[in-house]
């Protein structure tokens, strides 16, 4: 189906300087192995001291000579919109699909199906054999106009200090749910909070409405209904207010913030990612539920310089009344915020480059390289044929800035490829890579799904969504904070104003986008 979206800096002016002649240069004539790429300066930092990247250049023969954007996501998608107007695009660019879904029909992407076919044989077999990602990338038409990133699929911790539960006389193993861990915070306010009139046992940052999973009310959408709103809420600040279980949260939180249980500007949506870490690290919090690897890098920031003892752990995912294990947010497995176009204008030796650079990190050598490294050099094989780490994760990635080191975070955009969620996890820490391996499981997490929608879809979903969500956090927030009362009939009406504002109509088109991305 068609997929574009409407942009209001597309004009008729742009499509005649972007589609204005295609030049091809001498080097590329003569099949110059280089190409360049257009990518958040950022991401090019980081590959830049990859090992395993340069061994892939060498393996290739393939040198990518980057430009470097914008830090901030927001502007380097803005500055792809004005370098396609002005003709200024690079070889390859970092987009997201939904430009790509934009542009390519309109010509400024190459159609690169035809080329992959041709040129990209590893490449083509993944698509072959993962028809969510075919169906993903591909328009009505079998034209594939950008090529997304591979993400691990990964959910939030509940990263906590160990040592102020030791010393409060607290057993984590004692907290299966969340009623105990509401007990577990009054034990803990009630230990370190009448000397520090500044200690609060839960704290975080920003958006505090990330406990959805724990009360079993996430947004939802399946072929059979649409719950709250899933568009681009899948795993963080993923919450559906039409549940029993969302009233059940609510009323939760409030009991924290009521009893002094949580910061209250963090429950106030006011307490910035810097407040977090000071009070972190300063010994004003306990625990937080955040992104997977929080909790070791406050043991690598901070924690145990500010105090000896300091020492992080993370708690597994809470168990229902009947004794299962909650099933948390998980990240989708196609990251649309970071894709590979390629600009119209290059002639087919260019695009070969580009797909034979590309289609290296699908073949059995290039995987290999990518997640794990050189056999000997950051891992070596064991008797089971398994790989094992032998590259030191705390050595390497504490390296000084712009010196060459193994890292293989590949929650990080440096080209397309497919993920090895084992060999992530594994490189971590084994504070992480131990919590990882017992709760980045399938009974632990719910995996995103990538949806895709038609041009009019979009606008409205994305017009509504801007204005609706915003709304039910603070609705939400009026009720934590007692500013407004917190009763049955509050909260229903609460809901019938979503509903009115768009919320039902959110729901409608995440369902036929579900059935139209899924169904038969």
């Amino acid at each position: 189906m068609k997929k574009k979206l409407i942009s209001t800096l597309l004009a008729a002016a742009m499509l005649g300087t972007m589609v204005a002649g295609t030049t091809v240069s001498a080097d590329e004539a003569a099949g110059d192995n280089t190409y360049t790429m257009f990518m958040r300066n950022t991401y090019v930092n980081w590959i830049k001291e990859l090992k395993w990247y340069d061994a892939a250049e060498e393996a290739t023969g393939i040198h990518v000579e980057y430009v470097e954007g914008p830090d901030e996501f927001s502007d380097v998608y803005a500055e792809v919109d004005q370098r396609i107007i002005s003709g200024t695009l690079p070889d390859a660019t970092m987009t997201k699909l939904s430009q790509t879904n934009v542009y390519g029909p309109q010509g400024a992407f190459a159609d690169l199906a035809p080329y992959i076919e041709k040129y990209a044989p590893n490449l083509q077999k993944y698509i072959d054999e993962n028809p969510d990602y075919k169906a993903l990338v591909s328009d009505e038409n079998g034209a594939i106009y950008g090529l997304v990133k591979e993400s691990p699929i990964f959910q939030d911790f509940l990263g906590y200090r160990a040592d102020h539960l030791e010393k409060a006389g607290i057993d984590p193993a004692s907290i299966q749910t969340v009623e105990d861990f509401t007990e577990a915070l009054r034990t803990l306010k009630d230990y370190y909070g009448k000397d520090n009139p500044n200690y609060y046992p839960l704290t975080g940052r920003e958006g505090v409405f990330r406990f959805a999973a724990w009360f079993q009310c996430l947004s939802d959408v399946s072929a059979e209904a649409s719950h709250g709103i899933y568009m681009s809420h899948f795993k963080d600040y993923s919450f559906d207010i039409m549940s029993d279980n969302a009233y059940t949260m609510v009323e939760t939180m409030k009991t924290w913030y009521d009893e002094g249980l949580i910061q209250p500007q963090f429950a106030e949506g006011t307490f910035t990612e810097g407040d977090w870490e000071a009070d972190m690290i300063n010994g004003n919090g306990t625990f937080f539920y955040d992104y997977y690897n929080r909790a070791e890098w406050f043991m690598e920031n901070g924690g145990p310089e500010a105090d000896p003892d300091y020492q992080m752990a993370v708690l597994d995912n809470f168990k229902d009344a009947d004794g299962n294990v909650i099933v948390g947010a998980g990240a989708c497995k196609y990251n649309e915020e970071c894709v590979t176009a390629v600009n119209a204008n290059c002639g087919e030796e260019k695009i070969k480059t580009i797909l034979t650079f590309i289609d290296y990190f699908y073949s059995e050598e290039g995987i290999a390289l990518a997640n794990y490294g050189v056999e000997g050099e950051s891992y070596e094989v064991e008797a089971d044929g398994t790989k094992k780490f032998i590259a030191d994760y705390t050595t390497e990635e504490s390296k000084p800035e712009g010196e060459k080191k193994w890292s293989f975070l590949s929650d990080r955009f440096t080209v397309c490829k497919p993920v090895d969620n084992t060999a992530f996890f594994a490189w971590n820490a084994p504070l992480i890579a131990d919590a990882c391996a017992n709760y980045m499981t399938e009974d632990h997490i719910r995996t995103g799904l990538n949806l895709t929608y038609t041009a009019e879809e979009s606008e409205e979903l994305a017009n509504l969504v801007a204005t609706v969500f915003d709304a039910e956090v603070a609705g939400m927030t009026s009720f934590v904070t007692g500013s407004k009362e917190l009763n049955a009939d509050n909260w229903s009406a609460f809901q019938d104003e979503m509903n009115g504002m768009g919320l039902s109509r959110i729901e409608e088109l995440q369902f036929e986008a579900y059935n139209n991305t899924y169904g038969e």
